[in-house]
């Protein structure tokens, strides 16, 4: 705790925590229209291969794509900090493993069953009505590792797969 944080400071920081915890876990058991209350009105995406619109758009692609695969998403080390009364941006690593009970074509691999990979989600946060809500959420990505039952074809490299993928900011939290 810097001088400048506060117990109220503090708390607001582990909402935050709170917030990002119920995100994992509201993808993780399908709860979509719960997810889509996390977001602000407003919300903004990068580094997805969903785009468009608002948490409603957001939740309801991923409710399409996820709905027959099994998922685990996990947040760790955030580091947060509030930028002003009803604001704050953070950074957590993350790990995500998707599994679909059949063959799909992902971002540059054609025919995985699946992906785990691992990255950041840098984020920004706003209090609206007392309630933290996600209004930015870019995910970076450092692996990228399609699940392919059998063997790997010759060269291949379990880097291959962040291609393309927003890589991380190292300027973000500065």
């Amino acid at each position: 705790m810097t001088t400048q944080e506060t117990a109220a400071d503090l708390m607001h920081i582990e909402d935050i925590k709170r917030l990002k915890s119920r995100y994992c876990r509201f993808i993780d058991t399908k709860q979509w229209d719960r997810l889509n209350e996390l977001f602000a009105p407003d919300l903004q995406l990068e580094g997805f291969t969903i785009v468009g619109g608002n948490g409603a758009m957001f939740a309801a692609e991923l409710a399409q794509r996820l709905e027959f695969a099994m998922t685990a998403h996990h947040c760790h080390t955030p580091e947060i900090r509030l930028t002003g009364p009803d604001a704050a941006e953070g950074v957590w690593a993350m790990m995500d493993l998707i599994e679909w009970p059949h063959p799909v074509d992902l971002k540059n691999f054609s025919g995985a069953t699946g992906f785990y990979g691992t990255g950041f989600y840098e984020e920004r946060y706003r209090r609206d009505c007392g309630q933290w809500r996600i209004a930015f959420m870019r995910l970076t990505r450092t692996r990228f590792e399609p699940l392919i039952y059998g063997a790997r074809p010759p060269g291949f490299s379990v880097f291959a797969g962040v291609r393309d993928f927003t890589p991380p900011s190292p300027d973000w939290l500065q």
